[in-house]
């Protein structure tokens, strides 16, 4: 009688293991990039926010709200066609852009920022602003708009200069939101 003693894996358990890795892979592999994308897309929240405070300040002091012209640092020379979760230089063009209104980020930025007051064409009211960031943090191709827009007295809105996007909604109600950081969920959600 042979006590021949085996070792190692048969073909079969190795087989099994792998499917069982190959299928948590695929369900955690998704979640990791979503929570990416959600991660990065805080920056834009924290400069919206500093954007308006910052908003407000200048107004209190010169009596109506800074706005720029296109987008800083500008979307389109930066992503040249290729969107895709990069960051971007906070360049000298940004910096002098925003000068006026004592507003920059620190370090490199995944999305480009605006402001749209009623100096500029489109924009009717005359104490009202969006502010608005542009980026493609989930690398999926299509830019996704997280906004600040603040009402004038008469209810009136300015839309975001480079993709003309009006307030954001809610997902559950459908009504705008205003006065707050939100996702304009019109091209995608991140």
């Amino acid at each position: 009688m042979s006590n021949a003693r085996r070792d190692g894996f048969t073909l079969l358990e190795l087989m099994i293991t792998v499917m069982i890795i190959g299928i948590l892979a695929s369900i955690a592999i998704p979640s990791f990039m979503s929570y990416q994308a959600r991660s990065r897309r805080t920056e834009a929240f924290a400069n919206l926010q500093a954007l308006s405070r910052s908003q407000t300040t200048f107004k209190a002091e010169r009596d109506y709200y800074f706005s720029t012209s296109a987008s800083f640092p500008d979307f389109t020379l930066q992503n040249s066609g290729v969107l895709g979760a990069v960051t971007m230089t906070w360049d000298v063009a940004s910096q002098t852009e925003y000068a006026d209104l004592g507003w920059s980020p620190e370090g490199r930025v995944y999305y480009s920022y605006e402001v749209n007051t009623e100096a500029n064409a489109g924009c009717s009211c005359t104490d009202c602003f969006t502010a608005s960031a542009f980026g493609d943090v989930d690398a999926n191709g299509f830019a996704s708009a997280a906004m600040f827009v603040h009402p004038g007295g008469d209810g009136s809105t300015c839309n975001s200069i480079l993709f003309n996007f009006g307030a954001p909604t809610r997902l559950n109600t459908g009504t705008s939101v205003y006065d707050e950081v939100a996702i304009n969920r019109s091209t995608d959600e991140y």
